[in-house]
């Protein structure tokens, strides 16, 4: 496809799809957004805004990052793409963006990286506790632990969760990283019938045939255990030179041994997606002081990703018999086509001047 071509159906889906779901009252403050964050490279807030308008930016700006209620209508914006399914399979994970935090769900694509379609955000864990530590980090450390006091991170989680459920109306399949397992989020998962897919610690106490043992004294690849009187499979990949073999929790107990393990080799598409916003949207430059300013960026560059993947999917090449990380970024592809136009567009301008 042609550059011009993407941005011709990227303008077209914004116009015909999102905007529609957005209220009349908010109108403009998404497409001024869109516009200056979906799909650019980050430099800071203010910076961003200028490259739209020139003598409001800053104040759209602090009044675009500022509306909560917005923010989190933007999931019902993004659900109107149809990115996300029953059968969807949806990897969570945290990432650190300078002092603070976001809690993302990202649908698999099966293509080396993954749409963010869940936004939320929290302070980091990793804030600097010594006195000459720089004022931003002491004020966010500060506020982590007045958050702290009502809502524990995993509490955080499952909320989220919930939310999420809620908007789409069902509950997706989900894959973890070993971070999540948790008694209380394994237990809601259950409680809803919520697939999920888990990596757990090779010391986790389990029970087997009325006898309780640790995951990796478990014989063979394969085997049916009971966790929180709930009855689970441990599924176990071959170890791998050089680490550790995975001990998966899922309550799959129809899907064979492979496929339990293919499922979960997608994990890593969100690890490579984390990388795509930070270093190609420059996201790692963020010094924002508020996670909803934050959760704010993150869903109108996630938004911006889905975009690149509906225009440009009938082009991406399929690898799936390589590694998935080391698969080429469909998104950065599509950032180099837009880029490319914009360069287009310059000088076809400055040509016709001259």
């Amino acid at each position: 496809m042609s550059p011009l071509g993407i941005v011709r159906d990227i303008c077209t889906v914004v116009q015909k799809q999102l905007m529609p779901e957005v209220p009349k009252r908010w109108s403009k403050q998404v497409d001024f957004g869109v516009k200056a964050y979906a799909l650019r490279s980050f430099a800071s807030a203010g910076s961003n805004a200028r490259k739209v308008v020139e003598n409001t930016a800053s104040t759209k700006a602090d009044r675009l990052l500022a509306n909560l209620k917005l923010a989190r209508h933007l999931g019902t914006v993004f659900d109107v793409l149809g990115l996300v399914r029953p059968d969807s399979f949806v990897n969570i994970d945290h990432t650190d963006m300078n002092g603070l935090m976001a809690l993302a769900g990202a649908v698999q694509t099966r293509r080396g990286r993954a749409i963010p379609c869940m936004v939320e955000t929290t302070y980091s864990d990793r804030l600097p506790s010594h006195a000459d530590a720089p004022p931003r980090k002491k004020a966010l450390r500060r506020n982590r632990a007045h958050e702290r006091a009502g809502l524990g991170l995993t509490e955080h989680t499952i909320r989220s969760l919930q939310a999420f459920a809620k908007r789409l109306g069902f509950w997706p399949k989900f894959v973890f990283d070993r971070g999540f397992c948790a008694k209380e989020i394994i237990r809601l998962l259950c409680r809803h019938e919520a697939t999920f897919y888990m990596r757990m610690k090779a010391d986790r106490l389990v029970e087997l045939a009325g006898a309780v043992t640790v995951t990796k004294a478990l014989r063979g690849h394969d085997n049916t255990i009971r966790l929180y009187d709930y009855t689970l499979r441990v599924v176990r990949s071959r170890k791998p030179k050089g680490g550790e073999p995975w001990c998966i929790l899922t309550n799959d107990l129809i899907s064979t041994t492979k496929r339990v393990l293919r499922f979960y080799r997608h994990r890593f598409e969100i690890k490579e997606t984390f990388k795509d916003m930070k270093h190609i949207f420059e996201l790692k430059h963020t010094r924002l002081n508020r996670p909803t300013s934050l959760k704010f960026i993150l869903w109108l560059v996630s938004i911006g990703i889905a975009l690149l993947y509906l225009v440009t999917k009938d082009c991406i090449t399929d690898e799936r018999q390589h590694n998935p990380k080391k698969w080429r970024s469909w998104i950065r592809m599509g950032y180099e086509q837009l880029e490319r136009t914009y360069t287009m567009m310059f000088w076809g301008t400055a040509t016709d001047e001259v």
